[in-house]
């Protein structure tokens, strides 16, 4: 007997996404972008491994992994350009640029452009006859926008809501059985909450899949990740129509390493608008000991009168 949750669950997911996730594969959240981008001259590399379990035609189930990773590097802080390698599908581009800059008050917006190849075809699985994943929409050249917000100062609990809309691999194919179904074609998100400085736990909806992970950093330059992807796959009911020698169309589990370098550069050595002049910084340099001996000179001031 199924309890009122779980049937409540089975009620709201009518549709799956026929679509892969392949979470850490590329810079971002799990398989989403973010609006937070390295500082100038900072390097970052991420690898990974998915485990996925697809039938073949006799109906045997096979286990199979996945590997995939990108680099990307920071420019003037305000863009970032790098590659991914996803598994079968080979390398491709990818690009971004902040918009607005996140503050307490305001969002942060970022736009960028992933999968810059002229496959169109392009994912991580190849078939027997070692043709990739088929999709009825391009998933090359994916663009998309990013609004960012941390929530922690409003709320008092830490939590971060970001919310995109792309195309390519970010919309959900039309053909589309026992799952989730976007409402809007291309809309993404993710809640990611903070329980202390050096983790976070992400929930997910890349635009076609539902995925959950958390990240940990051992420090400044290493993070472990791990997470469940396609997730909507664990609820379908036992008439439905999806296809168990679809790879596309089964939960998944990644784990992942992410290296951070650098940065190599300091911005005010390499200003993309100015270099920066050394006066400047010995007239600033003066000011500072002009406040610092008018403090001193406040503070004996202060010191006799209470005397």
């Amino acid at each position: 007997m199924r309890s009122p949750l779980i049937t409540a669950v089975l009620v709201v997911l009518p549709f799956v996404a026929v679509a892969g996730s392949l979470p850490f594969a590329r810079y971002g959240l799990l398989d989403t972008p973010s609006a937070s981008l390295l500082t100038h001259t900072e390097v970052e590399i991420g690898a990974s491994g998915t485990v996925y379990s697809v039938e073949d035609s006799s109906g045997t189930s096979n286990m199979n992994v996945a590997p995939a990773g990108y680099i990307e590097i920071g420019l003037f802080g305000r863009g970032q350009i790098g590659g991914t390698y996803l598994g079968a599908g080979g390398f491709s581009g990818s690009a971004r640029g902040l918009i607005l800059k996140e503050t307490i008050t305001r969002p942060g917006i970022s736009l960028g452009v992933e999968n810059l190849i002229g496959e169109k075809d392009y994912e991580f699985y190849r078939d027997a006859e070692d043709s990739l994943y088929h999709y009825p929409n391009a998933q090359n050249f994916s663009i998309y926008g990013l609004i960012s917000k941390d929530f922690s100062y409003f709320v008092s609990f830490p939590v971060c809501l970001n919310i995109g809309f792309g195309t390519g691999r970010f919309v959900q194919s039309s053909e589309a059985v026992d799952g989730f179904e976007n409402p809007i074609p291309g809309l993404f998100g993710s809640l990611q909450v903070h329980p202390n400085i050096a983790s976070d736990v992400i929930l997910e909806w890349d635009g076609r899949d539902l995925n959950a992970g958390a990240v940990y950093r051992i420090n400044r330059h290493f993070t472990v990740l791990a997470a469940a992807s396609e997730l909507e796959h664990l609820f379908v009911t036992q008439d439905s129509t999806v296809n168990s020698q679809d790879v596309m169309q089964s939960a998944k589990l990644t784990v992942g390493l992410q290296l951070s370098f650098g940065p190599f550069l300091n911005r005010t050595e390499l200003d993309p608008y100015e270099r920066l002049r050394y006066t400047d910084d010995d007239e600033a340099l003066e000011m500072l000991k002009e406040y610092r001996a008018r403090a001193r000179e406040e503070i004996q001031e202060m010191e006799a009168t209470i005397q």
